[in-house]
């Protein structure tokens, strides 16, 4: 009976010890976009409601979207031009916030 008994809490232990739970699948690692540095630099507009010398740099990050996105940067640069005949803070704030949601 006690040799029984051994054997059953013995068969428990390796029982308990082999249930690792969910078999080891490798995780697959999820990439956030990458924010582009347009999107960047019109977040930072939006914030601050100051366009000034970023203007350009917003300008040559579109322009060089265009090599792989002329679909997306096109309609984006108009909307740059738009946006640098602004002048009041809310509106500039407005636009660069809407230009940055289409990025």
């Amino acid at each position: 009976m006690i040799r029984l008994k051994n054997w059953v809490w013995g068969f428990g232990l390796l029982l308990l010890a082999g249930c690792g739970g969910v078999a080891n699948i490798p995780e697959e690692a999820v990439t956030p976009p990458a924010t582009t540095p347009a999107k960047a630099l019109l977040t930072d507009v939006a914030a601050s409601g100051e366009l000034g010398s970023g203007a350009s740099m917003i300008r040559e990050a579109l322009e060089a979207m265009k090599a792989t996105d002329a679909a997306k940067a096109e309609p984006m640069l108009k909307e740059l031009t738009e946006l640098e005949s602004l002048s009041d803070p809310a509106k500039i704030k407005a636009k660069a916030k809407a230009m940055a949601a289409k990025l």
